[in-house]
């Protein structure tokens, strides 16, 4: 049953299917199913219909994809018998670069991280760099995501990360785009780097190692 159930969640996504999702996620819970093996199963929902937005899904109907993974990853968060977690004390600082408007990936990655617990401080898109730069030192950051989707955008982050390393030096620096890739972020002083939501929590941990 376990793989039926995650399977199901899987679909419910694809199909924008929020009853559905509903129901196979209580049976998975009540099934004592790992909440990492369900958040990979919505999110495996997610990354296959992100691959057709445009071709063959209309961006309309990826946003409601997205709600239903949302909602999911929020109810499985809302499941848990104990509220805190290894997360719960993280500060993260999240948002899109300067002159970039594009902030549906930002957005599903801030709610992959509020639904394992950290504290999101999501600044938008469009942001200026000494926002960046404010917002880790006010709120003593542990980790700072940046995203960026164009090639004209994304060459502000090296900039940001040298400005927070310089003022907060064990802030952890992720970044993530449609137009970065592991090399450039490292290049451009990254901690890490996520391709796409599927890994951003593992990319997450592994950049905190040593913190």
């Amino acid at each position: 049953m376990q793989d039926s159930n995650l399977e199901t969640l899987e679909l419910s996504v694809v199909r924008r299917d929020t009853d559905l999702m509903r129901r196979a996620l209580d049976n998975a819970l009540g099934e004592n199913i790992q909440r990492s093996d369900i958040r990979s199963a919505l999110l495996r929902g997610l990354e296959h219909v992100r691959h057709q937005v445009m071709s063959e899904v209309p961006l309309p109907e990826f946003l409601l994809c997205l709600d239903v993974v949302t909602e999911g990853l929020n109810r499985t968060k809302l499941s848990e018998e104990k509220r805190t977690g290894k997360n719960a004390e993280i500060v993260m600082v999240i948002g899109v670069v300067e002159s970039d408007p594009h902030d549906l990936g930002k957005n599903m990655i801030a709610a992959i991280y509020r639904s394992e617990g950290y504290k999101v401080i999501d600044l938008g898109n469009g942001v200026p760099n000494k926002d960046f730069v404010e917002s880790v030192i006010t709120n003593k950051a542990k980790i700072l995501a940046l995203s960026a989707m164009m090639s004209t955008t994304m060459i502000a982050m090296p900039e940001i990360i040298r400005e927070v390393k310089s003022k907060s030096p064990h802030t952890r620096v992720m970044v993530g785009g449609a137009c970065l890739d592991r090399s450039l972020a490292e290049s451009y002083g990254a901690d890490g780097y996520a391709e796409s939501a599927v890994t951003v929590l593992e990319e997450t941990e592994a950049a905190l190692q040593g913190f």
